[in-house]
Parts: structure tokens; sequence; C-alpha cells
């Protein structure tokens, strides 16, 4: 497993990376997979269970916030992407793994419930939703997609984002308030010990043992970008 531990990188170059490792893993067809872990500068994502109802703002509140509303082919609904919140993104071989889609969901729900806990936050699966919550809430939510049963997009925590951010998405379709790591230990939860927890949690619980590991990829394509909320 090639693991990429980027910086904040624009929504649309992490995609261009997922599709090409795809189809290089379709071509590979071998036991070979590829996860990227990031941020996103603000930007609002709205999977196949989305809805208009979920913007809490208006369309015109938003783009004078500099925020775009994109809809993608993910699962789940709307999701507000900004710095402090980690980005993970499994692009794995299921059919050679034999791992079924519910199996997937699963294991990627347990890697972030044991994350959670070595930060000392208990965490559970909200049922019949896409969402993992502490005491405080909602702090992250699965939005994956499996294309010729390869693995891509994949779950987002909150580790200490914005919190003013988190209002412009009307909580979600489950009606679970949203929160942050942070919100839930009451002091800023340290992102550097999330992603290496998640990411060793994630490789042991898809049997990965050789994982090199980069701090950059040839077609990466750093932005910095000011986003200007009306509070």
């Amino acid at each position: 497993m090639k693991i990429y531990m980027l910086g904040c990188v624009d929504f649309d170059s992490l995609l261009v990376l997922q599709e090409r490792a795809v189809q290089e893993l379709r071509r590979a067809q071998n036991e070979t997979a590829v996860l990227f872990i990031c941020e996103h500068p603000p930007l609002i994502t709205v999977g196949r269970e989305g809805s208009h109802a979920q913007l809490s703002g208006s369309y015109q509140e938003l783009k004078a916030g500099q925020i775009e509303v994109r809809w993608v082919n993910r699962g789940g609904g709307a999701i507000l992407h900004t710095p402090g919140q980690l980005a993970v993104y499994p692009v794995l071989p299921l059919k050679q793994l034999g791992i079924g889609v519910q199996d997937y969901l699963s294991r990627l729900e347990q890697a972030i419930i044991a994350m959670a806990a070595e930060q000392g936050v208990e965490a559970q699966v909200q049922p019949g939703s896409t969402g993992i919550s502490s005491r405080c809430g909602q702090f992250a939510c699965l939005g994956a997609a499996i294309k010729s049963w390869i693995s891509y997009y994949g779950f987002y925590i909150n580790v200490s984002p914005d919190m003013k951010l988190l209002r412009l998405i009307d909580s979600n379709r489950y009606d679970h308030r949203l929160t942050s790591l942070s919100a839930t230990l009451t002091r800023e939860a340290s992102m550097s010990s999330v992603r290496e927890s998640i990411v060793r949690n994630l490789v042991s619980r898809f049997g990965y043992r050789d994982t090199p590991i980069f701090t950059r990829h040839p077609l990466l394509n750093r932005v910095k970008k000011k986003v200007y909320v009306h509070t």
C-alpha cells in the first residue's frame, strides 16, 4: 500500500489522483493499494444521498463566502470540507482482497472508532447512517464509492476545523449535530496524531505490511485560499 501523506490539496487534484490510481489498480489486477491523506480548502460536496435541504445558507451567501458547492458521485450527503478536517481516500482492489461492500465500510468505521479511542474519545456508528459520533455529536462520516470493485473517495474526520464553517451544513440528513474531536475533548486535537493513528488502523484492518510513505505527489496541485464567512 502506497501512502501519500499530503498537505492541503484542492479537491479536483485529489479526484484526478484517485482516478489515476483506480486505472492503475484495474490494470495491475493484484493486491496493490493506494491511500491518500490530506486536507482541503473550504468546499461543500453533496453525495448521492444529499439534497439542497442540507445547505443552511443560500447559494448567494455561499458564493459571497467564496465557498463552492459541488454534487459528486459518492455515498453520503452534504459534507463541508475545510482545513482542520482530515480527508482519507483508500483506493483498494476489493475483489483481489476478497472484501465485500459492507465488510469494507465496516472496516472503515472500525478504524475511525479505534483512532478516536486512542485520542480519548468514545465513539460509535449511528445506526442507519454514514456518521460516527461521540457524546457531542457526529465528528466523522463516510463518503465512499466503488468502481469496478475498486474503492475510492472514503471518509472525513473533523479534527479541529473552524466550527463557524460547520454551520453552513444544516446538521445532516440524519439530524445528528456536527462537531469535532477538538470540541469533544475541549482541547486542541493533534492532527499529526490523528493522521498517524488512522493510517495505522487502516493498514492493520486491511492486512498490509509493505507501506511506503510519500509526502508529495508529482501531479499534486497545492493551493491557498482565503474564505470569508459572514457571522
